[in-house]
C-alpha cells in the first residue's frame, strides 16, 4: 500500500503550539485553503508549508496525477469531543466537483495526517480506492488495511484515493491536523484570514518507518462505505503510536 508513516517530526513545544491554535480556531467554517507561496498568518499555516518542504516536496505525487505542479493545500482538523465521535469511511477528493458533475471524482496529489495527541483509536486506511466516479470502487472488498494509532507529532501520508476513516471508539480528546496537496484550488476553499503570532516549529529529520504485518490476535468489525456494508479484521492489543498492516 502507498502509505508512509514517520515517527514524530516535530518536538513537544511545537505540538502544543499547534494544538492551542486548533482550539482557538475550532470550529472551522469548512475546510481552508493555503497557497504554496502565500505568506503564512499563523503557526498552522507555517507548519503546513514547512512540513511540505521538509518531507514532501520531492515525493508529493502519491495519487499518480500525470500533469501539474503543487499550487497549495486544503487543510482542516478534527477535535473529538466525545467517545462516540467518528469519521465515516471516505476518500479525499474535490467534493464540489463531485456534487456538481454527477459524481465525477478529482483527487489531490496526496493526503496527510499530523497527530496532535496520543491515542489508541487508529486511523483505518483500506487498500480499497474510489475511481473516476464516486460509486466506482477498486479492490473491493479490501485485502489489506493499515491501522495508524496516534502519537504526538507523528506524520502520515497516503494516496488520497484510499478509503479511510475512524471508528467511534473511546475517541474523546483525539486531535488531528490534516492537509491535502493540490494541483489546483478547488471551489469553496478560502484562506482562514486569522492572524496570530507565528511559532517556528522545530522539525526532526526522520526516515519513514516500515509498516509490518500484524501477526497477533485479531477480531472482526463491520462498517459502512457509501451504500455498502463491509467486514474487516482489526488487531487486538495495539499501543499508542503504532502502525500495523492487517491482511484481510
Amino acid at each position: 500500500m502507498n502509505v508512509v508513516t514517520y515517527p514524530p517530526i516535530i518536538d513537544s513545544p511545537s505540538v502544543e503550539k499547534l494544538k492551542n491554535e486548533v482550539k482557538i480556531f475550532n470550529p472551522l467554517r469548512g475546510n481552508m485553503w493555503l497557497g504554496l507561496y502565500d505568506e503564512p498568518e499563523n503557526t498552522i499555516e507555517k507548519y503546513i508549508q514547512d512540513s511540505f518542504d521538509f518531507y514532501l516536496k520531492d515525493t508529493y505525487n502519491m495519487s499518480g496525477i500525470p500533469i501539474g505542479q503543487p499550487v497549495g493545500f486544503e487543510w482542516w482538523f478534527h477535535v473529538f469531543s466525545s467517545n462516540d465521535s467518528a469519521i465515516g469511511f471516505h476518500s479525499d477528493h474535490d467534493e464540489v466537483m463531485r456534487m456538481e458533475n454527477d459524481g465525477m471524482m478529482r483527487y489531490p496529489f496526496c493526503s496527510t495526517i499530523t497527530y496532535l495527541t496520543n491515542h489508541i483509536s487508529p486511523t483505518i486506511i483500506l487498500n480499497t480506492m474510489t475511481g473516476g466516479q464516486v460509486q466506482h470502487l477498486l479492490n473491493f472488498p479490501q485485502s489489506e488495511i493499515v491501522f495508524s494509532s496516534p502519537e504526538e507529532g507523528k506524520f502520515v501520508t497516503f494516496d488520497p484515493r484510499y478509503i479511510h476513516g475512524v471508528l467511534p471508539d473511546r475517541n474523546e480528546g483525539r486531535i488531528t491536523l490534516m492537509y491535502n496537496v493540490w494541483h489546483y484550488r478547488p471551489k469553496a476553499l478560502h484562506r482562514l484570514s486569522h492572524k496570530l503570532s507565528q511559532f517556528d516549529c522545530r522539525f526532526y529529520k526522520e526516515n519513514p518507518q516500515q509498516i509490518v504485518n500484524w501477526l497477533g490476535q485479531t477480531d472482526t468489525c463491520r462498517a459502512d462505505l457509501i451504500d455498502l456494508r463491509f467486514e474487516f479484521k482489526y488487531p487486538i492489543g495495539t499501543k499508542e503510536g503504532e502502525t500495523w498492516k492487517v491482511i484481510q
